[in-house]
């Protein structure tokens, strides 16, 4: 939100990636990442020598996240919920 200038929703609906073993047998630093990345950037890391596992476009497993903005100067709510699982921005 603050480095791109994205509202609550956006931010929450940007590709993730995890760097880290998920199953057994996987290596320590596999670096899980969401299809929606551009795939420059991808076979970037690839050649780097990052062992990849390329999720589907919206994975669950890339963490769930929902949240709410309040803007100081006018006391307007915002809110955000994540694609990857259930949930809602609901507010009063």
């Amino acid at each position: 939100m603050i480095d791109f200038g994205l509202d609550i929703q956006e931010a929450i609906e940007m590709p993730r990636f995890l760097s880290g073993r998920f199953a057994l047998g996987e290596a320590r630093d596999t670096l899980h990442i969401e299809s929606r990345f551009p795939e420059a950037t991808i076979e970037a890391l690839a050649r780097r020598g990052h062992t990849i596992n390329r999720w589907d476009a919206w994975n669950e497993m890339a963490g769930h996240a929902h949240g709410i903005t309040i803007d100081r100067r006018n006391g307007m709510l915002s809110g955000g919920s994540d694609p990857r699982s259930d949930g809602a921005a609901i507010g009063y």
